[in-house]
């Protein structure tokens, strides 16, 4: 008992380390109080183990997202004061409405990332917000014909399929999964709706070029791109992905990349089921 106090205190006191995590305390032989005690303490420092592990992970997802995000304003700004500061040295050599589009593309870019930060924001924080019935294939019929796509967009809708969520953030979801697989199909895309287990899903694939399996994770990261130069020139603020999955996530769902059918990307994004439905 006094050598389980004894290391219980310099642990405490963070003189005892066990590689990166925190010691641990002997557990005598036997089925005595002792060694019931011994083992409940290990079992908690284990615990705290986890919970460093897990503190250490987001620290450095913060400390990514926190660079990412620095990167990925500096560079419209890079630009737009480039483009400035060469209109001034050069005034008589500057066309007036090619700055004004070259410069209010840079500052829509800017705008697009602030509003999409903001978001993400407001997820984390909070809860969706107010929640309704929403029929999944009503839904991705009216949004796929609301614009032009730019390739074909192939519909299997089954009816009757009923989620309760935020309206406008579900359809936020709905269409960062449509421009991603747009962005990146050669020809077409296909959205499929069905029960799941207890679950109404959305699928999304396109024929592109696919996902390597080892990256199937980090696509949902802040700013995560396969391809960085091709994905800024196509548009992505690079935060689609993340927030169709953190949509997800608040309503109690989730969102995934699967092996798919084709050579393309596959992904699933499933909520709950309405009551009744």
């Amino acid at each position: 008992m006094n050598e389980i106090a004894r290391r219980l205190d310099a642990v405490n006191r963070g003189e005892e380390k066990r590689g990166e995590g925190v010691g641990r305390v002997p557990e005598p032989y036997g089925s005595g109080p002792v060694s019931r005690l011994g083992r409940s303490v290990n079992g908690t420092l284990a615990r705290l183990d986890e919970a460093n592990r897990q503190l250490k992970e987001l620290r450095e997802r913060q400390r990514r997202c926190a660079a990412d995000v620095s990167h990925e304003l500096r560079t419209p700004l890079t630009a737009l004061r480039m483009r400035l500061e060469d209109a001034q040295s050069h005034p008589d050599d500057t066309s007036l409405p090619a700055l004004l589009e070259q410069t209010l593309g840079d500052v829509d870019r800017l705008e697009a990332i602030v509003t999409d930060l903001l978001l993400l924001t407001r997820l984390r924080a909070a809860e969706p917000g107010s929640m309704m019935r929403l029929d999944l294939g009503r839904l991705v019929q009216e949004e796929t014909t609301l614009r032009s796509w730019g390739c074909s967009v192939r519909l299997s809708l089954r009816p009757g399929v009923v989620v309760e969520g935020a309206g406008d953030l579900v359809r936020r979801a709905l269409v960062n999964l449509l421009d991603n697989a747009v962005r990146h199909a050669r020809t077409r895309v296909r959205v499929e709706v069905r029960h799941g287990e207890h679950t109404g899903e959305l699928m999304v694939t396109d024929d592109g070029d696919g996902i390597p399996q080892g990256q199937w994770e980090r696509v949902f990261d802040p700013f995560y791109r396969l391809d960085a130069a091709r994905s800024r020139a196509q548009g992505g603020t690079g935060l689609g992905l993340t927030i169709a999955k953190e949509i997800a996530e608040a309503h109690g769902g989730g969102l995934r990349v699967k092996e798919s059918p084709t050579r393309g990307a596959f992904f699933v994004l499933w909520l709950p089921l309405a009551k009744g439905a």
